[in-house]
């Protein structure tokens, strides 16, 4: 249930009790109290995700120049360096290899590129 759920649920409790025998002061403020709380946790779930996109997309881009191993979708690893991290209009966050973007969920081991080798 959200917060328009909530609130409308409560208006249309308040218009339609009984005159005869009002909702309480004490049941009123915990029903608001209730609200306020639900209102909170929706903000902080909301902020929780926001961070924890934003500490995706700040972790990922350390592949860039690192040797990632990658699973493809038919079960084959390749190992090479990536070459880029991007994010699609969806949020989804690929990283480039070999000039074909994976998900990194297919990441499935990432190292330091050996500078000797490559000199």
């Amino acid at each position: 249930m959200g917060m328009e759920d909530f609130l409308q649920l409560l208006t249309t409790q308040i218009a339609n009790q009984d005159p005869l025998e009002p909702m309480k002061d004490t049941e009123f403020i915990s029903q608001m109290a209730n609200v306020a709380s639900l209102e909170n946790q929706q903000k902080f779930t909301q902020s929780f995700t926001e961070f924890a996109e934003s500490q995706n997309q700040v972790a990922t881009q350390a592949y860039l120049g690192r040797k990632v191993t990658i699973e493809t979708n038919s079960g084959e690893r390749k190992s090479s360096v990536a070459e880029a991290v991007e994010r699609s209009a969806d949020g989804q966050i690929t990283v480039t290899v070999d000039g074909k973007a994976y998900p990194i969920a297919n990441i499935v081991r990432v190292e330091l590129v050996d500078e000797s080798v490559s000199k």
